[in-house]
């Protein structure tokens, strides 16, 4: 198993997990903001962004993590 393919960073795992959903339903824009207040590198942003299907398969956790069910991208404020 090489570096990359290593999860030892689960909390960075999980942000790039939201970030893939908030680029599914918000945009590239919002999801790089997200990435960025969280402190990810910008090495990872990038990969994340231009290649989000190279992600490794989300761990069964983050599957049922609210971060992988998003609610209606139209939703309301309250």
């Amino acid at each position: 198993m090489n570096e990359r393919q290593r999860r030892t960073d689960t909390d960075t795992a999980n942000v790039v997990t939201r970030a893939l959903n908030i680029l599914a339903v918000r945009g590239r824009v919002l999801a790089r903001h997200y990435l960025e207040v969280k402190h990810v590198s910008p090495d990872v942003i990038g990969r994340v962004l231009d290649s989000p299907a190279a992600r490794r398969t989300p761990s069964a956790q983050q599957l049922i993590s609210e971060a992988i069910t998003p609610s209606s991208a139209g939703g309301g404020d309250g």
